[in-house]
């Protein structure tokens, strides 16, 4: 019982192994090295990425200045001049402090002469109470800095949304161009071959001029495909700044990387970035009406200030120090600056609310297009495999004589008419993920490991 017991349990453990290294096997094949390669070139060159840390970096620095409101003013000026005008020569006399009995002849007084004076001042300027506005102030920094934080990160996501959907996308017109080529080889092999192509066999001649039809549409979705690729290898280009080269393999599990890279988690709505930096934005608006309201309010501080004064006689030293208030009792300007910071603030919150309503619905949506999506694929999936089937059947078919060229046309257009489906859906469903990315607040696999 004990041996079977082991037995069991070793059995057990070496199926928990082989399901183990097939999940693993399964994350390997989803993974693109070529994309992970390409993203890591391109989130560092990104232009939008270095403005928003440049913008981040400022607003962090505005912060931080603005909580050192309380640190000291210390200040230095100087100025030199000559004048003759009695009073600044009689107190230039005064600061140099060598005032003579002379200087007070009445001549003197009304007519002195041109003098050059020269005066350096030190001064030092501490805040005690500023009425609550720089508190108010500097909390108002820290929310828009915080706000400046989250705009970075939805930028950062923004980037990894677009360049992912634009990557995904050449994957998905690669993808076509391929099954595009097997069914082109297919119609050239029965194009070379066809030898009932004369006008007086009416049906034999109606099926090369189908042939030649579905040939010449084929060339133009090529044509069409080509076009596409370009311009999304001309934007991934842009977006990473370098030059791109891209190179697939013909067998590709497009919808297996679309989730490895596009995946939106539980797919639950919460607030992107961009929704989150509005609230925060609201909340240092809430802040700025307690600056507002602190205009009336008394500014109290002290001060010390010291001096050198050289004129013609000798230099002369002096200081003063002392408490100041500062009481501003009526100011036209500031009449309903508080009603207006409040107004502004409601402003914010309600900004921030309305982006959230319409992310919601936007989500909504999203969602529900991307599970019709995932299943028309799949249908579509089935569809290829029955008309690849088809398609073999009937060109055996149609090499014994048993249907004519007109009705291996007709299998052969569904095939060209379902990978144009397919592409299509394949499309939808990557632009889809993509904004879904954005609008549930997804920080992908590729931005885990970055500073954003």
């Amino acid at each position: 019982m004990e041996k079977k017991f082991k037995d069991n349990k070793k059995g057990g453990e070496k199926m928990r192994m082989i399901l183990l290294g097939a999940l693993l096997l399964t994350t390997a094949q989803a993974k693109d090295l070529q994309l992970e390669n390409l993203w890591k070139k391109s989130y560092q060159q990104a232009l939008s990425m270095k403005a928003s840390r440049a913008n981040t970096d400022a607003s962090r620095i505005e912060m931080e200045r603005s909580e050192k409101h309380w640190y000291p003013q210390v200040y230095a000026t100087g100025n030199s001049f000559v004048t003759n005008d009695p009073g600044a020569n009689m107190f230039g006399l005064l600061s140099q402090r060598d005032i003579k009995q002379s200087d007070f002849m009445p001549d003197a007084l009304n007519h002195p002469q041109s003098s050059v004076f020269t005066k350096a001042t030190v001064g030092i300027n501490l805040p005690i109470y500023e009425g609550g506005q720089k508190v108010a102030a500097s909390k108002a920094m820290n929310l828009m800095y915080e706000s400046k934080k989250k705009e970075e990160n939805f930028v950062g996501i923004n980037f990894y949304s677009e360049f992912v959907k634009t990557y995904t996308s050449v994957l998905a017109l690669h993808i076509q161009k391929v099954e595009l080529k097997k069914v082109k080889a297919t119609l050239e092999n029965l194009l070379a071959n066809y030898k009932i192509g004369n006008k007086s066999n009416m049906l034999g001649y109606s099926g090369l001029l189908g042939l030649k039809s579905l040939n010449q549409k084929l060339i133009a979705i090529e044509d069409e495909n080509t076009a596409k690729t370009g311009a999304s290898k001309k934007a991934l280009t842009e977006l990473s700044g370098n030059e791109v080269v891209v190179n697939f393999q013909d067998k590709i599990e497009i919808l297996s990387i679309i989730d490895e890279y596009l995946s939106v988690g539980s797919a639950e709505y919460n607030p992107t970035e961009k929704t989150n930096s509005l609230f925060e934005n609201a909340k240092a608006a809430k802040e700025i009406i307690n600056a507002e309201k602190s205009r009336n309010l008394p500014r109290v501080g002290v001060f010390g200030e010291s001096y050198a004064f050289n004129g013609d006689r000798k230099t002369g030293t002096g200081y003063s120090a002392g408490l100041y208030l500062n009481w501003n009792l009526f100011s036209g300007n500031d009449i309903g600056a508080t009603d207006q910071a409040i107004s502004r603030s409601h402003a914010a919150q309600y900004f921030a609310q309305a982006s959230s309503q319409k992310e919601k619905m936007e989500f909504q949506g999203m969602k529900e297009m991307q599970g019709a999506l995932v299943k028309t694929l799949k249908t579509l999936e089935e569809s290829e495999r029955l008309l690849d089937e088809q398609i073999k059947i009937a060109n055996t078919l149609f090499r014994n004589g048993m249907i004519n060229a007109l009705q291996l046309v007709e299998v052969l257009s569904r095939r060209v008419d379902l990978l144009g489906l397919q592409t299509d859906a394949r499309m939808n469903l990557i632009n889809v993920q993509s904004q879904m990315i954005m609008l549930t607040n997804t920080k992908p696999s590729l931005l885990a490991g970055e500073q954003i």
